[in-house]
């Protein structure tokens, strides 16, 4: 592959995850089907407009947003910023984050509101990893997998879903660095300490493993970031979340020039998403000059 910058791929990183998103949540809950030459047409099961996001991108950028308010992850601000954004886009949240904000805004402590969604519904589901790219963005990749799995269960008290975080935070942290596909790959299952992620049918659901597992074959198996992007498309279910996380590893990969044009142009929110990618590239630049 030619030279990619650091600023191409966190622009990719971001772009990428937030395209998947966009064009993947015409497609929630539908079955497995062949689909190319996708657009971003919005509708889908919340009959949102063409060129919207859903909690995917919305919860990415708050996570981000929170590194990059406090310089390091903030339990408290990161909590209180993700009840802010459920409050403002309920529509797409699932039903652990709504029912986690709903306890933490009648002022239950964080811990026990975590444990006690954990015991209603369980949390082996994927919104903890769907939001997780931005640790890999952030932390040295000697860290990242204990950040990544601390930062998960905050929100998700399982630790499967903690595990899926970490795997593909190591994946983003050496794709960011500019590592090949293997190195990330191997990160990741080192970092995941499971095997279950990378063997087994290719199940599109909620569940955490197994969107992880379809992600990482997605990105595994793509030649470009369109073809990562429709491959999880094409598998059906839940397809704007899948298509996030691959979409996320694939613009790290390929770069921001790789993402189709008209993806980026129609997703509503491109202008604050390149504010945080630029602000993310200029802060990790500061940190190399100190």
């Amino acid at each position: 592959m030619t030279f990619i910058s650091e600023k191409e791929r966190i622009f990719g990183g971001l772009f990428g995850a937030a395209a998947g998103d966009a064009v993947g949540l015409t497609y929630e809950g539908m079955r497995p089907a062949v689909r190319c030459n996708l657009p971003v047409a919005g509708g889908g099961r919340f009959g949102l407009a063409a060129g919207a996001v859903t909690d995917d991108t919305m919860m990415t950028l708050a996570l981000l947003r929170t590194y990059l308010s406090c310089g390091m992850f903030d339990r408290d601000a990161f909590l209180l910023r993700m009840t802010e954004t459920v409050r403002r886009n309920p529509a797409t949240f699932g039903r652990t984050t709504k029912t986690l904000c709903t306890l933490l805004e009648q002022g239950c402590n964080p811990e026990a509101a975590v444990r006690a969604v954990d015991s209603l519904f369980g949390s082996r589901t994927n919104g903890s990893v769907m939001r997780t790219l931005p640790v890999g963005l952030v932390c040295d990749p000697r860290t990242v997998a204990a950040e990544a799995r601390r930062v998960s269960a905050f929100t998700h008290f399982d630790p499967a879903a903690g595990d899926c975080c970490a795997a593909v935070s190591a994946a983003a942290a050496v794709l960011l660095a500019g590592g090949e596909r293997d190195d990330a790959l191997a990160a990741a299952r080192n970092a995941a300490e499971r095997t279950d992620l990378f063997t087994g049918d290719l199940i599109p659901s909620v569940d955490a493993v197994e969107a992880t597992r379809c992600a990482f074959f997605c990105f595994r198996q793509a030649a470009s970031v369109r073809d990562c992007i429709e491959r999880a498309v094409t598998l059906g279910g839940d397809t704007d979340t899948i298509a996030a996380i691959a979409g996320g590893l694939a613009g790290l990969y390929f770069g921001m020039e790789n993402i189709p044009k008209e993806w980026v142009c129609r997703i509503s929110i491109r202008k604050h998403i390149a504010t945080c990618a630029g602000e993310l590239t200029l802060a990790r630049g500061a940190a190399r000059q100190v």
